[in-house]
């Protein structure tokens, strides 16, 4: 089992933490480990409860974010209908799930971990279930009190007309230790009534997280790609097997592919291309994922459902430039652009979580950087004190993560929350197509590197 690189983000950290005793590896593995290393948040409590507003909307009730606006659509009129601030926000948290609404210009978010580092220590995930809307028109966050489905994370989510956010699987854990509950259910959520409903319970499809889940907007079905479908917090089972999800007979069937296939995974990005018909999918890591070898994946896959029965094919073959290999990073698809956008995620050499947005063009087959994220610049002083300069910051651009919600929308990218170097964030975060930049919508009040949020007497990477 390995702990230096992948979130300690050098082989200093190796002796020492290697040295630990097996119950904190077992409850530090449960939670992920590389969640673990470099945060130095220690007034961190593991749920903030923020309900106050720090100024998450604008004085005369606008979008913040340029670029959200646009995305929302927003108009004065319907400025005027927002009422006045809630005044809500939600704590930090990561391994959330979570979906863009495009006719109601909002983002659903649920469940997730409000399990805070403190002191690179080892701590166990939590398992949440609530549910929050995020109106764009009115930049405004609203907690629903509509009964949830069992609190869980790392569950996969997408939107789907007619039903809202659709939920499959996840895990949860009761205490420190011992095995996770694993789940194969799945749920709808609709904001309009507040309401969850149960679409399906325990179904041909073997329970497991950290899958892929798209939708098809040709057929309207779900696709599920991979995953973990192991409890065991020292142990790992990574899948390669496709199932859809039929929404009109609610059940589940395995589909058959042909072609090579991509090496089993969990921790992908995924995203469906309609443009071709075809299921995508990036990155992730196996079963050797604390593993001194561990290596992460940085190959790019497509199954085409135009192809009967649907084949897999590897796309970066003849890439000239790469991302490095990540787990936790998420893909959307830009449809006017006909591009895959993929953002952040944990890499496996001596930097660790990234802020780094590519474009994959599936016609040349090619990456590029669209924005360029913070580069590794210094190691450790010593165990869990990083320099302030660890990594050259660079300025408007998030906070570097993994395990946080990152959705697409027709006009942008839109991430929330996850797991940083300083313990977990609570930001909420657009970047628009039009502007190409990053817009802070709902600005973070911890989790930020001490650099990036303005210090100039910083003692250490995060404060």
């Amino acid at each position: 089992m390995n702990l230096h690189s992948k979130n300690m983000h050098s082989n200093f950290w190796a002796p020492a933490l290697l040295a630990l005793s097996l119950g904190a590896l077992a409850a530090g593995c449960g939670s992920d480990v590389k969640a673990v290393g470099t945060g130095v948040d220690a007034q961190a409590t593991a749920n903030d409860g923020a309900t106050a507003d720090s100024g998450s909307t604008a004085a005369d009730g606008a979008t913040s974010a340029d670029g959200a606006a646009t995305d929302a659509g927003a108009t004065a009129d319907t400025k005027q209908a927002c009422g006045a601030p809630t005044g809500q926000r939600p704590a930090r948290r990561s391994e959330q799930t979570g979906a863009w609404d495009a006719k109601g210009k909002r983002l659903v978010m649920f469940g997730g971990s409000f399990a805070v580092p403190a002191n690179c220590s080892f701590v166990a995930a939590t398992s949440e279930d609530e549910t929050w809307i995020y109106d764009a028109v009115c930049d405004s966050w609203v907690l629903s009190k509509s009964a949830a489905p069992a609190g869980r994370g790392r569950a996969g989510g997408v939107w789907k007309d007619g039903l809202g956010l659709v939920v499959f699987g996840g895990r949860s854990r009761v205490g420190t230790s011992g095995p996770y509950t694993l789940y194969n259910d799945t749920w709808a959520f609709d904001p309009d009534s507040d309401k969850w409903s149960k679409l399906a319970g325990d179904g041909a499809i073997s329970k497991r997280f950290n899958a892929s889940m798209v939708l098809r907007d040709d057929t309207g079905d779900l696709l599920v790609f991979g995953g973990n479908t192991s409890g065991s917090a020292l142990q790992y089972v990574p899948n390669n097997d496709v199932w859809r999800f039929d929404f009109k007979t609610s059940a589940w069937s395995m589909i058959t592919t042909a072609g090579s296939v991509p090496a089993k995974r969990f921790f992908t990005g995924g995203l469906w291309d309609s443009k071709r018909k075809r299921l995508v999918v990036y990155g992730g890591a196996d079963e050797s994922l604390f593993a001194n070898t561990a290596k992460f994946k940085d190959d790019i896959w497509a199954l085409d459902f135009a192809q009967d029965p649907p084949r897999w094919a590897r796309l970066d073959i003849n890439a000239t430039e790469k991302p490095d290999g990540r787990y936790w990073s998420s893909l959307v698809y830009d449809a006017v652009a006909d591009r895959y956008v993929m953002f952040g995620g944990h890499d496996d050499k001596s930097q660790g979580n990234r802020n780094d947005l590519w474009a994959f063009d599936p016609t040349t087959k090619q990456w590029g950087v669209m924005v360029a994220g913070d580069t590794y610049n210094k190691p450790a002083i010593s165990f869990c004190n990083f320099p302030p300069d660890f990594t050259n910051v660079i300025e408007d651009v998030p906070e570097r993560r993994n395990g946080g919600l990152v959705v697409g929308s027709k006009d942008g990218v839109w991430i929330a929350g996850g797991k940083t170097d300083c313990g977990v964030i609570d930001d909420l975060h657009f970047y628009g197509y039009n502007t190409g930049k990053w817009a802070e919508v709902t600005g973070a009040t911890v989790g930020e590197a001490c650099l990036r949020k303005g210090g100039v007497n910083c003692n250490d990477y995060c404060q």
